[in-house]
């Protein structure tokens, strides 16, 4: 069990050893991007699992996480990177699969390479996440109770939302586990999922609540042979805790410097914590996205020589305005990026919000991967870069959290406070 401690201090885990499975194991995290590749990976570095995610695909830790970075790409390329993640760092080690808890993405063609991989074991899927309101139950995904085929979580995207799990899987030979299944007798849950494993490429399992991933990962790892993993951060953080019992995890220094936050992300929760941080930041610089995507490189150059003169006097916020147009999002996150690399080496902590946006502007200042180091808040991840002068990232995907998290993040970490 994780949380914060009644001091508000660093994040505590209580040890339960009756509850580990395996010691010693090492993992492999493949996710389709740089957000989700933190929030799953993060549970491992709790438990001081050294772990690494990798944006070039090069490096080695106990605990490797690679972002393909394939969420909005063509399938059978996005299929293709999963295989090469495989085969480069499969060996050995669990193999977690993280997919969007919304089900975004190209999910049955990653999923499909898992389970080719797999090869007869079976993959165990639960894309539930109850720490920001994401549960599966009856094989749909629900986002704070409501079916996820009737909220506005696909409003960006191109098509309409799956309504049940596997129809987001075509193609796939799946079975289900209930509930109430989940939720009875220990022994026949390993036994049913044990048998479901040997019919089926993939089971799916409800989950709605943190015990209850727990009792998945139990069920599954104890298959006479272990199954591949799919799901979000609550499967990855049940996963971790059976592979190795939490330990207390230090706070980082306080950061020095300003704080450069960049909110690449236009959903709606996404604008309202983008408001929160804007009435206490001392900068704001809202950027239009059409404009973005036609800017000649000198405007886009004369955008950053201000935001970094503006990080002289104080922290600064970078947002996006107006509609991502379809087939556009690659573009305005490149420019996006550009604009804020001379102002990424001033600051002292980047914020950045969005899976895309944070790929984009690590990549465009050269840093090839992040130390994971804590989780300031449920799917809010704290890390440091790897490179020679390293610099502390916090990254977050856009969909989820209360209007002042990321004010919160921050604080945290400028204090040096391991969690919020």
């Amino acid at each position: 069990m994780v949380g914060p401690s009644p001091t508000g201090g660093a994040r505590w885990v209580f040890r339960r050893a009756e509850e580990q499975v395996i010691m010693g194991s090492r993992v492999l995290v493949v996710a389709d991007d740089l957000s989700g590749a933190g929030d799953s990976g993060v549970p491992f570095a709790l438990r001081e699992m050294r772990t690494l995610l990798a944006l070039d695909d090069t490096g080695d830790a106990e605990v490797f996480v690679a972002d393909t970075d394939s969420r909005h790409i063509e399938p059978d390329l996005a299929a293709k990177r999963v295989h090469e993640a495989l085969d480069g760092h499969a060996q050995g080690r669990v193999v977690f699969k993280k997919i969007d808890s919304t089900l975004r993405g190209n999910v049955a063609a990653e999923v499909g390479a898992i389970v080719e991989h797999a090869d007869g074991a079976g993959v165990l899927l639960c894309p539930a996440s109850p720490a920001t309101g994401r549960t599966v139950l009856g094989g749909v995904v629900h986002i704070n109770g409501i079916p996820l085929h009737h909220t506005d979580s696909w409003s960006a995207e191109p098509g309409d939302p799956p309504v049940d799990i596997a129809s987001a899987l075509d193609g796939l030979k799946v079975r289900h586990v209930a509930l109430a299944s989940v939720r009875g007798k220990p022994a026949r849950l390993r036994e049913r999922v044990a048998e479901l494993l040997t019919e089926a490429e993939l089971v799916i399992c409800d989950a709605v609540s943190e015990s209850d991933l727990r009792a998945v990962a139990t069920a599954g790892s104890a298959a006479a042979t272990p199954p591949h993993w799919v799901g979000a951060a609550g499967l990855a953080d049940a996963l971790a805790e059976l592979l190795r019992p939490g330990y207390d995890i230090e706070p980082p220094p306080p950061v020095e410097g300003p704080v450069l936050a960049v909110v690449g992300s236009v959903h709606r929760v996404s604008r309202q914590q983008a408001d929160y941080l804007a009435e206490r930041f001392g900068h704001t610089r809202r950027l239009s996205a059409r404009a973005l995507v036609d800017a000649e490189p000198a405007v886009l150059a004369r955008i950053g020589e201000q935001l970094n003169d503006a990080l002289c006097t104080g922290d600064v916020l970078v947002t996006v305005d107006g509609p991502v147009e379809a087939g556009l999002a690659r573009e305005l996150t490149a420019a996006l990026a550009e604009v804020c690399a001379p102002a990424t080496e001033r600051a002292g902590l980047l914020v950045l919000t969005g899976g895309e946006t944070a790929r984009a502007v690590l990549g465009r200042r050269g840093v090839s991967g992040l130390r994971l180091l804590n989780e300031l808040e449920p799917g809010v991840v704290l890390g440091r870069t790897i490179e020679e002068e390293p610099g502390y990232v916090i990254t977050k995907a856009g969909a989820f959290g209360a209007p002042d998290t990321l004010h919160r993040a921050v604080s945290a970490v400028r204090c040096g406070r391991a969690v919020a």
